[in-house]
C-alpha cells in the first residue's frame, strides 16, 4: 500500500484544483448575471435628433 501514497496525493490536488475550478466558474456565471441584471436596470437612453 505504500506504493499508493504518491498516487493518493496527486488525487488530492486534483480534487483540490477541480474545486477550485468550479468555484471559478460559478464566480463567473455569478458576475455575468449580475451584469445582465444591472444591463435590464439601466435606463435606455434618449435620441435627439438635431434639425440643424
Amino acid at each position: 500500500m505504500k506504493d499508493l501514497q504518491p498516487i493518493k496525493a496527486i488525487a488530492r490536488e486534483i480534487l483540490a484544483l477541480s474545486a477550485e475550478l468550479l468555484r471559478l466558474i460559478d464566480c463567473d456565471e455569478n458576475e455575468r448575471r449580475l451584469m445582465i441584471e444591472n444591463a435590464k436596470k439601466t435606463p435606455t437612453g434618449m435620441c435627439y435628433i438635431s434639425l440643424a
